[in-house]
């Protein structure tokens, strides 16, 4: 807890100083202007129905954003595997994780 609050501290700090990026990096740096961001979100949104853009608390949000724009999520994202399924096969197994050495793609 103590760690993420420094975090969000430093991480304040140096957003408050540098200013959001406004020139390219991506090729560079791998980071993405503001309006990169936003473009590569809207792009996002109109391809895969599941990423939505959010407003968020207003007390979070980041001025040199779209209001409605604050940050991407994803939901009802359709898992071929459940939780229940899983603990179900950890119970059969007695509560052990039992390693397939065969194929080398078990845990």
């Amino acid at each position: 807890m103590l760690s993420q609050k420094l975090h969000e501290a430093f991480k304040g700090t140096v957003e408050r100083i540098t200013g959001p990026r406004t020139i390219s990096a991506f090729k560079e740096k791998g980071v993405l202007s503001v309006s990169e961001f936003v473009l590569a979100g809207d792009n996002l949104v109109s391809k895969c129905p599941t990423w939505s853009w959010e407003s968020g608390d207003p007390s979070k949000r980041k001025p040199y954003l779209p209001l409605d724009k604050q940050f991407l999520i994803t939901r009802n994202v359709p898992c071929l595997r459940r939780a229940a399924s899983v603990a179900e096969e950890y119970e059969a197994a007695g509560g052990e994780v039992l390693v397939d050495d065969e194929d080398n793609d078990g845990w």
